[in-house]
């Protein structure tokens, strides 16, 4: 079984997805919020989550200029999980983020996938629509300051996916629960 839930992005958290294989290389620097998926192990009053991060997810302000900058909008920036987990675990991580993001005002939560590596089902399972394509950019990317590293990665068209958060029911505080924020999902 697995947990979904706020995680805290901090020094620790941002050196275990350096070290993760996510194509982009380097870790962002900070965040809005975060959604972490670890263990659901058995404790004395019911599930528990364990400290063993299995994956990630960064909701941070857009990193397109001409997208508002108030927080009225997230931007999905990085999202990396273990292999092996649970058919679905994707999804229900954006849903959660969702969750989060409407709880906090967010109006729109967007997400870009690069489309010579993933099919972006998880999202339209998450419920979020198409929302147009980008054109790589003429510069070196992230690579064009020394102090930011890019690794080998080569831009490439993206897929833009926005999810409209003013029509999500409204939870009680930002945090959509007490214990396990969700359900946990069954091997």
């Amino acid at each position: 079984m697995i947990h979904v839930g706020r995680q805290r992005y901090d020094g620790p958290t941002r050196a275990w997805l350096q070290r993760s294989d996510h194509y982009l290389g380097n870790a962002p620097p900070g965040c809005l919020f975060a959604v972490g998926v670890t263990r659901a192990i058995q404790g004395l009053f019911g599930l528990d989550r364990s400290d063993e991060l299995l994956g990630l997810c960064l909701v941070s302000r857009p990193v397109a200029r001409r997208l508002p900058q108030d927080g009225t909008i997230g931007e999905i920036t990085r999202m990396w999980l273990a292999p092996g987990l649970p058919y679905g675990t994707a999804s229900r991580v954006l849903m959660y983020a969702a969750n989060l993001g409407a709880a906090r005002g967010m109006q729109a939560l967007i997400a870009y996938h690069d489309r010579t590596r993933h099919t972006g089902c998880i999202y339209k399972k998450a419920g979020f629509k198409k929302d147009g394509t980008t054109a790589p950019g003429k510069g070196k990317g992230w690579g064009n300051r020394s102090d930011r590293a890019s690794g080998e990665y080569e831009a490439t068209p993206k897929r833009r996916w926005r999810l409209d958060l003013t029509k999500r029911a409204k939870v009680g505080s930002e945090e959509p629960g007490q214990g396990l924020d969700s359900p946990p999902a069954q091997h």
